[in-house]
């Protein structure tokens, strides 16, 4: 039996919290304790002090019954109160989110911002989304346009936001599923109005998609077709034939052959093979081609007002399409596989509206080579282009050869880009490819006029690889490049510090008055600042302080 007085907290009149009793000791007497050990009875005070406690205990507790009983009831209602309290926070910080208050005008950049640009559709390998699939549901604009209603109206009625798309077709494709993806570009296109279109037409290598209902559908629209990709297999081609004619603002063509490697055959150039869609499209100047062998005798074309070209070389018959273009500004040229030596036979090809050239090298050092391969690219063999200013040279996966540059020449900007997945195969200075080293000087020393030079590798590259851009600085700084007066690294990371020091020395001599008849080098472009001892650090500010531009940051894209 305990000797406990208890005393119930009582609610503070002001704040309403409970104060906290003073309890007293629970544990029994020890003359109690000794009583319940044994059978002796208690003396006649002891039990009359026995007898009240049991007369009056079950007042007593029924009394304690009723206050916990109203201690329960105000700790449920001061529970509920804060999950009421609460709940009206999360109300109010959602209701008070700027996201509720977006101009309609700021909530089109976002979801302009969220989807494929026309560039991204044009060239899906730069796709920033996990979906290169217009009609996904998953993927914006649909999803922003299941937020709210007046997110809803305001995605619905922005058609630059529809206006692009990417479809992707099969030859056996079950009827529910072209049902529903006719309904949802038939949506695409309603919404888009009248705004030009960018389009991605893609199957797969083994369909033939020339039934396609989507294809129906889309051509009801193609007189509003600006920018076209079809990436298909050859055997889809002909049926485009019946947009000849209709392509009234198609300015972008690319077409991208999947046939598979066993399955091509050479085009006889039969009228039934004849590709003529494309033929009669009045604004049509940028034509990107990544076919096979024998479709270009097969593609028409308006050939008087095609300006840029992209073409994919296996073999230089290839190259046959450009005897067509004399008004080229802009080409491209990709090389699938290592090139042939170009058969002394063959015609040149003059090309005097041309003034810039890209040179994408895609084969791997490993790849056999031919016994017959030159030693250089010969394409400024095969190509008559005097007036070419600007020469971009890409190597995707490594390279063999540089191109042999006819001096003299009006090339004023040079553009080196080393891609991703060439480091793995670089050669080191130790090697038996210097005479890579070799090839590289003699290309700089070719460009005679050169004035604004960009070099750019990857960021894997190793140090001391022919690809680590420090190499080339070094390089650089041997040539004698006398015209040149911006130099872009930002592309590249500049790994040794030993050749930070040589590009500041190579600066420093390049804007001295006595530079041997050499222009002040003007601009240099950084990824990040170089890292120099004191002696160099003032000697790079002196360089500052005396007008050198030096510019910090990422290249743009």
């Amino acid at each position: 039996m305990s000797s406990m007085t208890t005393n119930l907290p009582n609610a503070c009149s002001t704040c309403g919290s409970l104060t906290n009793p003073a309890f007293s000791d629970h544990s029994r007497s020890s003359r109690v304790s000794e009583m319940l050990r044994c059978n002796d009875p208690p003396s006649d005070s002891e039990l009359s002090d026995f007898q009240n406690i049991a007369k009056s205990g079950p007042g007593r507790v029924a009394d304690l019954d009723g206050k916990i009983a109203r201690a329960r009831e105000h700790l449920t209602a001061l529970i509920q109160e804060r999950n009421v309290l609460e709940a009206n926070i999360g109300d109010a910080r959602t209701l008070s989110s700027p996201i509720r208050r977006l101009p309609a005008d700021v909530l089109r950049d976002i979801a302009l911002a969220t989807i494929p640009s026309p560039y991204e559709v044009m060239n899906s390998s730069v796709l920033r989304t996990g979906s290169a699939n217009s009609l996904d549901s998953r993927e914006s604009p649909w999803t922003l346009a299941q937020v709210s209603h007046r997110w809803r109206s305001t995605i619905v009625s922005a058609p630059e936001v529809w206006s692009s798309m990417s479809l992707v077709m099969k030859h056996d494709d079950k009827l529910a599923t072209v049902a529903r993806q006719m309904f949802m570009t038939g949506l695409r296109l309603e919404r888009s109005k009248c705004l030009p279109l960018t389009v991605a037409l893609s199957g797969f290598s083994d369909a033939d998609i020339s039934n396609h209902p989507l294809l129906f559908l889309i051509s009801t629209r193609s007189s509003l077709i600006r920018n076209l990709r079809i990436q298909t297999s050859l055997i889809s081609y002909p049926a485009f034939s019946w947009w000849r004619g209709r392509l009234d603002q198609l300015y972008d063509l690319t077409l991208v052959d999947l046939t598979p490697v066993g399955s091509r055959t050479q085009s006889s150039g039969g009228t039934k093979n004849v590709i003529d869609a494309f033929e009669y499209a009045p604004q049509l100047e940028t034509i990107s081609l990544w076919t096979v062998n024998g479709f270009h005798s097969s593609f028409r074309f308006p050939r008087n007002q095609i300006t840029h070209l992209d073409l994919a070389i296996t073999d230089w018959k290839d190259a046959d399409i450009l005897g067509q273009l004399s008004t080229i500004m802009s080409l491209r040229v990709a090389y699938g596989r290592s090139s042939l030596a170009i058969p002394e036979s063959r015609r040149v090809i003059s090309l005097p509206a041309l003034t810039s050239l890209t040179l994408t090298y895609q084969y791997r050092r490993t790849d056999p080579l031919s016994p017959l391969h030159p030693q250089s690219d010969p394409i400024f063999s095969l190509l008559s282009i005097p007036n070419v200013t600007y020469l971009w040279l890409v190597y995707c996966k490594g390279f063999n050869v540089f191109p042999t540059i006819p001096v003299p020449n009006v090339i004023r900007a040079l553009d080196i880009e080393f891609s991703a997945g060439t480091d793995m195969l670089a050669p080191s200075l130790e090697s038996e490819d210097k005479d890579m080293i070799y090839k590289l000087s003699t290309l700089l020393e070719s460009v005679t006029n050169l004035c604004d030079l960009v070099i750019s590798s990857p960021s894997t590259t190793p140090s001391g690889s022919l690809y680590d851009v420090s190499l080339l600085v070094s390089i650089l700084s041997r040539v004698s490049v006398r015209h040149l007066r911006t130099l872009d690294l930002r592309g590249s990371t500049l790994r040794l510090s030993g050749i930070h020091v040589d590009l500041v020395e190579m600066i420093r001599a390049r804007r001295q008055r006595n530079s041997g008849g050499r222009a002040q080098i003007e601009a240099v472009y950084l990824r990040f600042p170089l890292t120099l001892d004191p002696i160099y650090a003032r000697r790079w500010q002196f360089l500052i302080d005396g007008g050198l531009k030096v510019v910090y940051g990422r290249p743009e894209q």
